[in-house]
């Protein structure tokens, strides 16, 4: 999984991934991120997840999700899903995960 990481101003990331956010996935994807916002030297409060490039996400992508928006919200941040599918778009809503996430 190709997985692109950019600064977006002095408190905010935009992360673009490639691919199938599944179990062979998740685990990089995930730390990746988490690893970026801790050791930055400004505190990161809004990451944006560029979902336009990926194709499926599994129960363990939707677990490393959870976990990215429980730091984001013990940050008192955001965490923002852009160009979700629809198909993707189903899958957090049935596990209720469009009740505290942002779609843009």
């Amino acid at each position: 999984m190709d997985i692109i990481l950019k600064r977006n101003g002095i408190d905010a990331i935009y992360v673009k991934a490639i691919g199938r956010l599944d179990i062979d996935n998740a685990v990089e994807y995930g730390t990746k991120i988490k690893d970026y916002i801790e050791d930055s030297d400004e505190t990161i409060t809004d990451v944006t997840l560029d979902f336009s490039e990926i194709t499926f996400i599994s129960s363990f992508g939707l677990k490393v999700i959870l976990e990215l928006y429980k730091l984001m919200k013990g940050r008192n941040g955001e965490i923002r899903l852009k160009s979700v599918s629809q198909q993707l778009i189903n899958s957090f809503k049935m596990v209720g995960f469009d009740k505290f996430l942002i779609f843009e």
